[in-house]
């Protein structure tokens, strides 16, 4: 019987959350080797594909987006479950994050909280900001880096402005709008904007390989932070109507010391502010 790893699974969800095995590598402190040997190891598993090239990129086959769906409920009962069974404050600490965080701002965050809890190892979750915002108001986050406001004791860290990006080989369908699913601050500002007056949502994509693809394969156009707008195959396009930023949003819970929460919040501005 085929057994679903669950280290395996959560290097699935980064790259999903990242867009690529490189970044994903780096968000989890492991080689491109590793990650690349975890989706094979499950591909083997399953028997069937679940990521393919595409030009210096990758994306999800069919059964590859039922695979990620499946290991986001499943990594999520198994967080749930350890959570239950040893308690809040013993194990990992959890990092869970918005993949729109950049990879120095999670270095920094595990700087931070490796120099305070030196005996304790970090662990990365990767998920919309809805999701986010869940694990702050379940307490089972340590740390929470998210879009807007997190709960109870939300800082704000920085403005993530937006840019429109199409596809670099073609001409851009700017009447086609492509976004992720609600809810999303960055799907409000495309439906808020002038270049969505009239028109209706193409495509809509539940993480961000499934954007990317989108607009390379469609050549519609979507937004997204600066921070991430060269993806390969993209490319920012400058006469469309500027959008306002999205804010990044931090909330730590009480079972870290105020002062471990203000060297996070000031290694968070000042890598921003290095890195911007």
């Amino acid at each position: 019987m085929a057994t679903l790893n669950i280290t395996c699974l959560r290097s699935l969800v980064t790259v999903a959350s990242f867009g690529g095995v490189r970044r994903a590598a780096d968000a989890l402190h492991l080689s491109q080797a590793a990650v690349s040997g975890h989706l094979r190891r499950l591909e083997a598993e399953l028997g069937f594909p679940i990521v393919v090239r595409q030009g210096r990129s990758i994306a999800f086959t069919r059964r590859g987006e039922e695979v990620l769906r499946e290991a986001y409920r499943l990594l999520g009962e198994h967080d749930d479950a350890l959570s239950r069974l040893l308690g809040p404050d013993s194990g990992d600490l959890v990092v869970v994050s918005t993949e729109h965080a950049t990879e120095p701002l999670l270095r920094a965050v595990v700087q931070v909280l490796s120099r305070d809890f030196p005996d304790r190892s970090v662990r990365f979750r990767f998920h919309r900001s809805a999701r986010v915002r869940e694990s702050v108001h379940d307490h089972s986050a340590d740390v929470a880096l998210g879009i807007g406001d997190l709960g109870h004791g939300t800082r704000h860290i920085a403005d993530l402005p937006l840019s429109w990006v199409g596809p670099a080989e073609r001409a851009p369908e700017t009447g086609k709008l492509i976004a992720f699913t609600a809810p999303c601050a960055i799907r409000e500002r495309i439906l808020a904007s002038e270049a969505a007056s009239g028109r209706r949502l193409a495509r809509e994509c539940i993480d961000i390989i499934s954007l990317l693809s989108a607009v390379r394969t469609t050549g519609g156009i979507t937004a997204l932070p600066q921070t991430r707008d060269r993806e390969p195959g993209l490319r920012r396009l400058g006469t469309l109507p500027p959008l306002p930023a999205i804010p990044l949003s931090l909330a730590t819970s009480r079972r870290l010391a105020a002062r471990t929460r203000d060297r996070i919040t000031s290694a968070l501005r000042e890598t921003w502010c290095a890195h911007r």
